[in-house]
């Protein structure tokens, strides 16, 4: 049969469709721009309401698996995906019709279409939300390098006694009290604890997930990943025990729609302070202190060596294996997942990309100044 000009087969006509799905990228996108324009409305109605009534479900539906949904999900993708590619195009090539890579090619443009759709529907709205510092009502300033220094010096000796209340292995490395399983159930009590002070926090998700391919996910040096239409708290447990429990704190973070990593990493260590057990305690304390210091090395490196000489050996032991590790994990994949993390980060308003990660320094400042202030007040009403 001839073919007319201008005639397309039945079969492309049926699949072709399918890439107007391709409008939904835009849409989604025109979505999230209008949602920035009122932050106090994405927080009340968006953030504190459909995002929970929506999520909640689905991470508790989720965490009732001991794996990660999400990770299988993906693991699945990344093998289906690229054979039903090299069978569709065997299949062409045989029959002459290239409507076969067609097809399916038409539904990889529609599936992935409304899975951006989809995601920006339940999680980079929260990017729109108000700031955690705008709901706990904490006043951001600009802090001098003396401010810096004491917050510090403080770190250190919280750091330096919580590690004399931890358990160590054999190498004299700091442990988690109990397995990975022990502190997923553990990891609850510090929401529990801290929703009381902020209820904005509050909220019941599936606890944290270990990740099956943790020493692959090592490769690219992110250490935990919050699966979005999951709702799943996914953790590396191949890192140092040090790291662990602050990194599920921070993931769990991201599922109270938490989205910037600065906040979450704020989240997380005050949700480490208000959690009863001295692990979790120590994990945060190190999390806020190493970032602080590498803040003060930034712009002061003789105040930063002079504190770290006020490392106590159990943190020096500590942060010796943490070094040693990750040693192992300097090469081009790292390069690349940063390089894609950061990408990410700058599409959702984190202007700053990765270095965003820094800004929770800002935050324990200002909780330090506030802490000095309450202070100040009490003692002058004791005189």
């Amino acid at each position: 049969m001839k073919r007319i000009k201008g005639y397309r087969p039945r079969s492309e006509k049926r699949y072709g469709y399918k890439f107007l799905f391709l409008l939904l990228i835009p849409l989604a996108i025109l979505i999230k721009w209008l949602m920035s324009l009122s932050p106090q409305f994405t927080e009340r109605y968006y953030t504190q309401g459909l995002y929970k009534y929506i999520m909640q479900p689905v991470s508790l539906f989720t965490g009732l698996f001991p794996f990660s949904v999400a990770e299988i999900a993906l693991i699945l993708l990344v093998i289906i995906v690229p054979i039903r590619l090299i069978y569709r195009i065997i299949q062409s090539v045989r029959h002459q019709k290239w409507t076969y890579l067609f097809r399916f090619l038409a539904n990889l443009v529609m599936i992935g279409s409304l899975w951006f759709f989809i995601q920006v529907l339940v999680w980079n709205i929260n990017y729109e939300r108000l700031s955690f510092a705008e709901n706990a009502q904490i006043e951001i300033q600009d802090s001098s390098v003396d401010e810096l220094y004491a917050l510090c010096q403080q770190l250190i000796d919280d750091t330096n006694a919580l590690r004399l209340k931890v358990r160590e292995d054999e190498n004299g490395v700091m442990m988690l009290e109990g397995d990975f399983a022990s502190m997923s159930r553990r990891s609850l009590l510090a929401y529990e604890a801290l929703e009381k002070q902020y209820p904005f926090l509050s909220g019941k998700y599936g606890r944290p997930k270990p990740v099956l391919l943790s020493r692959l996910m090592s490769h690219t040096n992110i250490i935990g990943i919050y699966a979005c239409l999951t709702g799943e708290a996914n953790i590396d447990i191949d890192i140092p025990p040090m790291a662990i429990p602050s990194t599920a704190l921070h993931e769990m973070a991201h599922q109270r729609g938490f989205a910037r990593e600065d906040e979450a990493n704020y989240i997380a260590y005050l949700a480490c302070m208000a959690h009863p057990d001295p692990d979790f305690k120590y994990s945060g304390s190190v999390m806020a202190l190493q970032y602080s210091m590498n803040a003060l090395y930034s712009v002061a490196p003789d105040r930063y060596f002079e504190l770290a000489k006020t490392y106590g050996e159990g943190y020096l032991r500590d942060l010796k294996h943490e070094q040693e590790y990750w040693k192992q994990f300097q090469g081009l994949t790292r390069q690349v997942a940063n390089k894609v993390n950061d990408t990410y980060l700058k599409m959702n308003g984190e202007t700053d990309g990765v270095r965003s990660y820094g800004r929770m320094v800002d935050l324990l400042l200002a909780e330090a100044r506030n802490r000095k202030h309450v202070s100040e007040l009490a003692s002058s009403t004791a005189k």
